[in-house]
């Protein structure tokens, strides 16, 4: 079986500055902490992949960026920090969330691959979404069982936000964008984190395979 980890990464202005070094030790920790953690609990009925976006409005037409192509988790040794010039524009972050949505998961015929499991996907932002089409809070909707704009195969994602110096309407944004299952937030598992926190056993037990379901 096939999961992939999507990570998104917020490369707008306000992430500039000090963020930055935020983000990269973010993914520093993701590379060199989770992803070992990961391959040493040998999922052998998993074959994992990572695939890394960026998203920022900067006027280029070019508003969600391959940063790393899809690779197998074997490959991802290491994290080669962003520099500041990539951080610039605004923040259209329902439009990375839709890339994913219709050209990854849903492979761009509106059904999930074959044989891909439920899919992981982490937000790293300071949650401040700024412009976009479609907006932050109609890519929600796509995830609300309870809403006519539903699409099932991104309902069950699992969902992680990690936020980059993230407060007030930024933070409770990122919080809304989490989703995990029940049985994960009884055992103590968050959808959201601050970059500080202490994350890396909770990434590994949601990508541990035996309770994850198929996507079909």
């Amino acid at each position: 079986m096939n999961k992939t980890i999507y990570i998104l990464i917020d490369c707008s202005e306000s992430m500039s500055g000090s963020r930055v070094a935020m983000v990269n030790y973010t993914m520093h920790k993701i590379f060199e902490e989770v992803f070992p953690a990961v391959l040493a609990e040998n999922f052998t009925s998993l074959d994992i992949c990572v695939k890394v976006i960026g998203f920022a409005d900067a006027g280029t037409g070019n508003n969600v960026f391959e940063i790393i192509p899809k690779t197998n988790i074997n490959a991802c040794a290491c994290w080669v920090d962003m520099t500041h010039d990539v951080f610039k524009g605004k923040t259209p972050i329902g439009e990375a969330i839709k890339t994913i949505i219709y050209y990854d998961i849903l492979g761009g015929i509106g059904e999930p691959h074959i044989n891909e499991v439920i899919p992981l996907i982490i937000v790293i932002s300071d949650g401040l979404s700024d412009c976009g089409n479609p907006t932050y809070e109609e890519v929600l909707e796509w995830g609300d069982k309870t809403s006519d704009k539903c699409v099932g195969a991104f309902r069950k994602t699992f969902r992680i936000a990690i936020g980059i110096d993230a407060y007030g309407i930024g933070r409770e944004n990122l919080k809304k964008f989490g989703s995990i299952s029940k049985r994960m937030e009884l055992r103590g598992i968050k959808s959201y984190y601050d970059c500080s926190e202490e994350y890396v056993d909770d990434l590994v037990d949601i990508l541990r395979p035996p309770p994850i379901a198929s996507l079909y």
